[in-house]
């Protein structure tokens, strides 16, 4: 009876583990290049410990009769847990459509550095944006909101089910969709002002050809895009902080 029970309790870490252990290689800040490897990975096996006992009503008790049995189980907990930690990095990429057009904007397009979030070249306001939601987003604990949705993913995936691609491909084809919706959203004062200064751009090189209009325009672009992100800067993180709750708070259960 005690090798029953401590089997059944060593599988239930298994599922737990594999799922947990596969949402945090696609979360924000969780799996950026600057978190370490052992750390988070005495975080997951922590965590995992202290949710297991929890976790009791959603996995089955029954052991897989074989191998082949016990590992298509865990495949589809590894599946489930990157969908799970996908989705955050997928809403981050807001910010990335946001910091783009406001390079953009400011004439800022090829100064780049290294995002430590992605681990690869992006525009200097992105990578400003992307440090400032991180901030917020640990500021305001909605980091909790994000491990939250792998607890509650059991009620909508119980372990030992077959996965229903069809919603999880419908879930993430809106989800990506809503991603480029709000990013034109925020970033509207920064196509405004390109369509604004380019067309006046344009109608000034006709009315006085002679003048060199570059060399005119080029820093008041430069004054006017950074003037106007520090003005919308407050509300943009606001915004977005609001869209990343609504889009979590499926998972959730409400907003957070």
């Amino acid at each position: 009876m005690w090798e029953k029970l401590v089997g059944i309790e060593l599988y239930h870490f298994l599922y737990a583990f594999s799922r947990i252990g596969a949402a945090f290689l696609c979360m924000p800040f969780f799996a950026a290049t600057y978190f370490s490897k052992r750390i988070r990975m005495i975080f997951v096996i922590t965590l995992t410990v202290a949710v297991v006992p929890s976790l009791s009503n959603y996995i089955p008790v029954q052991i897989p009769s074989n191998t082949v049995e016990l590992f298509r189980q865990i495949l589809i907990e590894v599946t489930v847990g990157l969908f799970i930690g996908l989705i955050p990095s997928v809403l981050m990429a807001t910010l990335e459509m946001v910091g783009f057009n406001a390079a953009m904007a400011t004439s800022f397009a090829s100064a780049t550095v290294l995002d430590p979030q992605t681990n690869i070249q992006s525009t200097v306001l992105t990578t400003f944006l992307s440090m400032l939601a991180i901030m917020t987003v640990l500021a305001t604990n909605m980091h909790h909101m994000i491990i939250g949705t792998i607890l509650n993913s059991y009620e909508v995936f119980p372990v030992g089910q077959n996965l229903i691609t069809g919603d999880l491909s419908e879930f993430f084809t809106k989800t990506v969709s809503a991603v480029f919706d709000y990013g034109f959203r925020i970033s509207s004062p920064f196509i405004l002002m390109i369509i604004v200064l380019y067309t006046s751009m344009g109608v000034m090189s006709r009315l006085m050809p002679q003048l060199n209009i570059m060399f005119i325009i080029m820093p008041f672009q430069v004054y006017l895009g950074l003037t106007l992100f520090m003005i919308t800067l407050p509300l943009m993180i606001w915004w977005f902080m609001r869209f990343f709750d609504n889009q979590l708070s499926v998972w959730y259960g409400g907003p957070f």
